[in-house]
C-alpha cells in the first residue's frame, strides 16, 4: 500500500506542472473560514492566493491547494507553490482515505518528505478543512525497513471552499 502511495506521489509530481498550466479556473478563496488566505509571492511577478500550508520541521510552505472528495469520507488535497527562500517548486499530497492516510511533500522536484511509517498519522476533515498534526517527517524513507532521516515534526492545514468530485487524471 505504501509503495502505491509513493508511486502515486511521483506520478502527481510529474503531472502537477501540466495541471498547473491548464489553469482554466483560479483557486477561489474560502467563503466562510475563520483563517483568511494569504498571498505568497513566488517570483518577481507572481502572486498566488494560498489556502493552506505544510510545516516540515522549522520550515512552513504556503501552498495553493485543490481539494477532491471522490467518495464518502475520502478526501485528497494537492498543493503547489514555491520555496520562500529560493523559489524552487513545492508540491504536497494529502490523502485522507479511510485507513490509508498519507502526507508527502516534494521540494525542487527531488527532495521528498513523508510521514514516518512507525508513527501515528491521522488526517482530519471538518467544516471545510483538512488537517493533520504531530506529523513526524522523514526524508529518504526506505519502504522495506521504514527508516529514513528524521527531519522534525510538523502539521498541515488546508481550507477547502469547494471539492472536486473526481480525482485528477492519473491518480
Amino acid at each position: 500500500m505504501v509503495t502505491g502511495r509513493r508511486i502515486l506521489l511521483a506520478v502527481l509530481v510529474m503531472a502537477l506542472p501540466a495541471l498547473g498550466c491548464a489553469g482554466d479556473r483560479p483557486v477561489e478563496p474560502p467563503a466562510s473560514v475563520a483563517e483568511e488566505p494569504t498571498t505568497t509571492t513566488l517570483g518577481p511577478e507572481s502572486d498566488v492566493v494560498t489556502n493552506g500550508w505544510v510545516q516540515v520541521g522549522d520550515r512552513t510552505f504556503d501552498l495553493a491547494f485543490t481539494c477532491y472528495a471522490p467518495g464518502p469520507g475520502d478526501v485528497v488535497a494537492i498543493g503547489v507553490g514555491g520555496h520562500p527562500d529560493n523559489g524552487q517548486p513545492v508540491e504536497a499530497l494529502i490523502q485522507g482515505f479511510l485507513g490509508q492516510p498519507y502526507v508527502g511533500v516534494t521540494v525542487g522536484g527531488s527532495v521528498l518528505y513523508e510521514a514516518t511509517l512507525d508513527g501515528p498519522l491521522e488526517v482530519f476533515v471538518h467544516d471545510g478543512t483538512i488537517s493533520a498534526g504531530a506529523i513526524e517527517w522523514t526524508r529518504g524513507l526506505d519502504l522495506g525497513s521504514g527508516l529514513g532521516e528524521r527531519v522534525g515534526y510538523g502539521a498541515v492545514f488546508v481550507s477547502c471552499a469547494e471539492y472536486e468530485h473526481d480525482l485528477p487524471e492519473g491518480y
